[in-house]
């Protein structure tokens, strides 16, 4: 027969592996908490997809997108482009990486890092909020700006939109481990803006900025959204997927880089 001891050990190792999940996620509740009051104080990031939304409706209406003119597939896909680019780049870049950039301006970084709190608790904390605002408000684009629903793929599309608002937080991220305050993470945020944003936007009008849009991540999520306007059927290709996930991929490395060369990283 076994022995009692024996017999607890089990349970006793099930009760401690649960009381460490749930202080875990308490833990990671708490820094989700503080980021969105560090986001939901700030005016300036809380107008950000007010104004995105606001001004592809105001698009849609002052360019009449619902008639029938043979320049509404043109119209469509530019406004759907600047829409999806401009919030998953302004608002990702600037909501993630200011928010970091007030920790450390205000010396709550480090005090975090040094606490219980993991960096993985906290760097899902720090994108969780973000990353569900910004795939949010590229539904309600896509939603107003006047394209037909009947074509969307809609896995393929809910696929690119999460991993290229994955990135953007990511990139925000880095934007806010290099900056040392709020003004310099703007304009640390800018050169990232000027890529990931005006080139996929403006692709259309050029072949070299087209062809260098599609080695883009937010190039691949402007190629699907063109071939939607123009009514065509989108299949990801394996570039997409090499990019997108690729991208990704060497942003969460650089983090991590980054992470561990600023003295983050517990011993």
């Amino acid at each position: 027969m076994k022995s009692m001891n024996e017999s607890l050990q089990p349970i006793g190792m099930s009760r401690y592996g649960s009381a460490e999940r749930g202080a875990g996620l308490r833990k990671l509740a708490a820094v989700t908490q503080i980021k969105w009051l560090s986001i939901s104080r700030n005016a300036m990031i809380m107008i950000g997809p007010v104004l995105v939304i606001g001004m592809v409706y105001a698009c849609k209406i002052l360019y009449g997108i619902n008639s029938e003119s043979d320049f509404v597939p043109f119209l469509t896909g530019t406004l759907l482009n600047i829409g999806i680019t401009m919030n998953i780049c302004a608002e990702g870049f600037i909501m993630v990486g200011t928010s970091i950039a007030e920790e450390k301006e205000n010396h709550t970084l480090r005090a975090l890092m040094t606490s219980s709190i993991t960096g993985v608790q906290y760097f899902i904390g720090s994108i969780l909020i973000p990353f569900v605002m910004l795939m949010a408000v590229n539904y309600i684009v896509l939603f107003i700006s006047g394209i037909s629903l009947d074509i969307v793929p809609w896995v393929p599309f809910f696929l690119v939109s999460m991993v290229v608002s994955l990135t953007s937080c990511v990139l925000g991220m880095i934007v806010g481990i290099c900056a040392k305050n709020q003004m310099n993470a703007n304009l640390i945020s800018y050169p990232f803006l000027m890529v990931f944003m005006m080139v996929p936007v403006f692709g259309n009008l050029s072949e070299g900025l087209h062809k260098i849009s599609a080695f883009l991540f937010t190039g691949v999520m402007t190629g699907m959204t063109e071939r939607l306007a123009a009514g065509e059927k989108y299949v990801m290709s394996p570039l997409d997927m090499a990019v997108l996930f690729g991208e990704l991929a060497v942003s969460v490395l650089v983090f991590l880089m980054l992470y561990k060369r600023n003295g983050y990283e517990k011993d």
